[in-house]
């Protein structure tokens, strides 16, 4: 049974709630709205005034706070005049604008109200129909005279018990209070919100563990150029399937491209029906003779030529490549540099690196016999006058050129640049080890990488989960981390290769 999309759904809440939030108070409640504040309440002292033998005064805002203007007719016509305000246990007695605007005030019809006192309901102040735009606002001084001055609380503002007696058509009049903080109807809201995200970070990453994890141990084999890729992504996989039953386990040996396509081939014919628990990473595509084994483009890698630093290259031409690796040119002062012997360092057969050397740079010959274990004495090879040698990893190659006097060597970019401390990174024809390079077809030393399995994994299998995982998202990150781009990034992700 498939289980419920609550990724999808909190996603879709966290949408739809702040959207009906909105429409609901500037379209409905909030689209005609008046509010009302009273301001001051408070008891006049000093005796009779103006009529009134036990004065109060009260100063009231009405505002326009809604989302769009009041008019004259959006008042209730049952209503005889606009608003009306009830004070109990008080008589009005007049009521003026404390502004004293002129003419144009929205007040300027009752400038003030002294009506009989005999009247019918002689607690009620009556105000006109004002039209308001939008965060307009008037006010109005009222006196009033305490019926029963004994029994008369003492009022301040908000504890007045002013109440608003009116409606406006398709809208409604409100009491509003002075706030300086956030009201609670935003902070309802806010707390909905964060809510949501927190229950999508745990729902996200337990459908993230149930659709990419799967118990069991993992072999991955080939690449060193690309193990730091593999290692970065089998942490964040472990990390990621921490909460899944059973044991996990990725075991990363890194031994060579070929070497590991043959590893993952030989164990595929043994385990039978059910294929290896192995992955198998090369730069470039598989030799011959492996029919079994299925490639999945990963990764647009770049390569580099590496120098010591007391060479004095820092550039080289492809032709000056070819004619160093042909025994042409031995010394760097062939190509301008230093007086210096070079002294090659290579890769095993195996490499892939090695192979694309041989085909980007080289025009398909092969690299020279080796002719020393040390890179710096050579042995007596009356048909292979360059010196050479060979290691077995990028970090080899990288630390063995820079110890060596006038040493070179080839290696994946982004870890050479990181010994760029130690050993210069080779510009060829001018243009550095970049994407955007490579990418314009000017930069020639690049491999695409493959990710190999034998026969078509089970889709519920730790080997698909974590060739899923490497090759979206989060793997996707780990690769452009380190400085490679993922072949989805590419104009054609099958072949993942320079446009």
């Amino acid at each position: 049974m498939d289980t419920f999309p609550w990724e999808i759904a909190l996603t879709v809440l966290g949408v739809v709630i702040p959207a009906v939030a909105g429409v609901y108070e500037f379209f409905f409640i909030g689209r005609r709205r008046l509010g009302y504040r009273i301001q001051m309440d408070t008891r006049a002292f000093g005796g009779e005034f103006a009529g009134a033998r036990h004065p109060s005064l009260v100063l009231i805002r009405i505002e326009n706070n809604g989302s769009v203007p009041v008019d004259v007719d959006d008042y209730m016509e049952t209503d005889p005049v606009g608003l009306s305000v009830r004070f109990p246990r008080r008589r009005v007695v007049r009521a003026f604008d404390p502004a004293r605007r002129g003419p144009s005030s929205p007040t300027n019809a009752v400038p003030e109200l002294n009506r009989d006192p005999e009247r019918a309901e002689p607690d009620v102040l009556r105000l006109p129909r004002v039209p308001l735009n939008r965060n307009e606002h008037y006010k109005v001084l009222v006196l009033l005279d305490e019926l029963d001055p004994d029994a008369a609380p003492d009022r301040d503002g908000d504890a007045s018990d002013a109440v608003m007696e009116s409606r406006i058509k398709g809208g409604r009049v409100i009491r509003t209070r002075y706030r300086s903080g956030v009201s609670r109807g935003v902070v309802a809201l806010i707390t909905v919100m964060a809510s949501l995200i927190v229950a999508l970070y745990y729902v996200s990453g337990e459908d993230s563990a149930a659709v990419d994890c799967a118990s069991g141990k993992l072999t991955v084999v080939g690449s060193t150029a690309f193990r730091p890729v593999v290692e970065k992504a089998a942490e964040s996989y472990l990390r990621a399937c921490a909460g899944v039953p059973g044991e996990v386990e990725i075991d990363v040996r890194a031994t060579g491209s070929q070497e590991g396509v043959r590893a993952l081939d030989e164990a595929g014919r043994r385990a039978g029906e059910e294929g290896p628990a192995m992955l198998a990473f090369s730069d470039g595509p598989k030799s011959e003779g492996h029919p079994q084994l299925l490639p999945r483009p990963v990764s647009f890698s770049l390569l580099t030529l590496v120098v010591s630093e007391d060479a004095g290259v820092q550039d080289l031409t492809p032709a000056q490549i070819r004619r160093v690796y042909a025994g042409r040119y031995r010394n760097w002062k062939d190509v301008g540099g230093n007086d210096l012997p070079i002294a090659l360092v290579g890769r095993y057969s195996s490499s892939g690196s090695r192979r694309a050397l041989e085909e980007r740079l080289l025009d398909g010959a092969t690299e020279p016999n080796v002719t020393s274990q040390d890179c710096r004495r050579r042995v007596a090879r009356p048909d292979n006058p360059t010196l050479r040698c060979e290691r077995g990893s990028t970090s080899e190659v990288l630390d063995t050129v820079a110890a060596v006097p006038g040493a070179l060597g080839y290696a994946e970019a982004h870890a050479a640049a990181a010994e760029a401390d130690r050993l210069h990174l080779v510009r060829i024809g001018g243009h550095p080890a970049e994407l955007d390079a490579a990418d314009r077809g000017v930069y020639p030393f690049w491999a695409t990488e493959y990710a190999y399995t034998y026969g078509q994994p089970a889709a519920d299998s730790l080997t698909a989960g974590f060739l899923r995982y490497i090759t979206q998202e989060v793997g996707q990150d780990v690769i452009r981390e380190y400085g490679q781009r993922p072949c989805a990034d590419l104009a054609n992700p099958r072949l993942c290769r320079p446009s």
